[in-house]
């Protein structure tokens, strides 16, 4: 009888674990998944990139990227932006096919008809953010910018040609290509030099 008890003990234990290694794998599938089908078919915006910090010596070879749109006037903030929750960020491109914000919102507005002097809707885009400076009076009175993260402020590069991208993110000849999905979710595809692809983004 003990035996019995046992054995079934035993199979409840595996199939316990064959549950939970069961979830776990399928969760990594649908990440692996919901990355892929946004790299895929995300609408492809090209950033500007900005100068920083290039280089970390703990993961190897890296760049932080950061953008022009990474910094926000308080001014274009709309409504209330709760500490830590996501704000959504409206950018719209100029006649240089430079990307500026226009707006900030703790709700995503989907880009409609727009007011004379402002970017048509087809040249606009909606990202999801999060706040590097809920302590900035920008929160609180609105007297400072706000910084805002995209998710795509790192990219890493293969070991050894970290100093000289570093020196190319220097010298503003970086550009970076972007996928956002319709949630405004952003994915960094690639980074460009004077137009040209040199470094893509692996799907997985």
């Amino acid at each position: 009888m003990m035996g019995a008890d046992q054995a079934r003990s035993g199979r409840s234990i595996w199939t316990a674990i064959a549950t939970v290694v069961s979830v776990q794998l399928a969760v990594l599938g649908y990440i692996v998944f919901d990355r892929v089908r946004l790299l895929s078919a995300g609408r492809e915006i090209v950033l500007d990139v900005v100068p920083v910090d290039p280089r970390s010596l703990f993961r190897g070879d890296y760049v932080i990227l950061s953008y022009e749109i990474s910094q926000i006037s308080s001014a274009l903030i709309e409504g209330k932006l709760a500490k830590g929750a996501p704000l959504f960020v409206t950018i719209g491109q100029d006649a240089a096919d430079k990307w500026h914000v226009s707006r900030v919102g703790a709700e995503m507005v989907v880009p409609a008809t727009p007011e004379a002097g402002t970017a048509p809707a087809g040249k606009q885009v909606v990202l999801k953010a999060r706040s590097d400076a809920w302590r900035s009076p920008a929160i609180g009175d609105r007297t400072g910018p706000i910084f805002a993260r995209y998710g795509i402020e790192s990219y890493f590069v293969p070991e050894g040609q970290g100093l000289a991208l570093e020196k190319l993110v220097g010298e503003k000849k970086i550009k970076a290509v972007v996928a956002v999905g319709r949630d405004g979710t952003a994915a960094l595809k690639g980074l460009m030099v004077d137009g040209k692809l040199v470094y893509r983004e692996p799907l997985i």
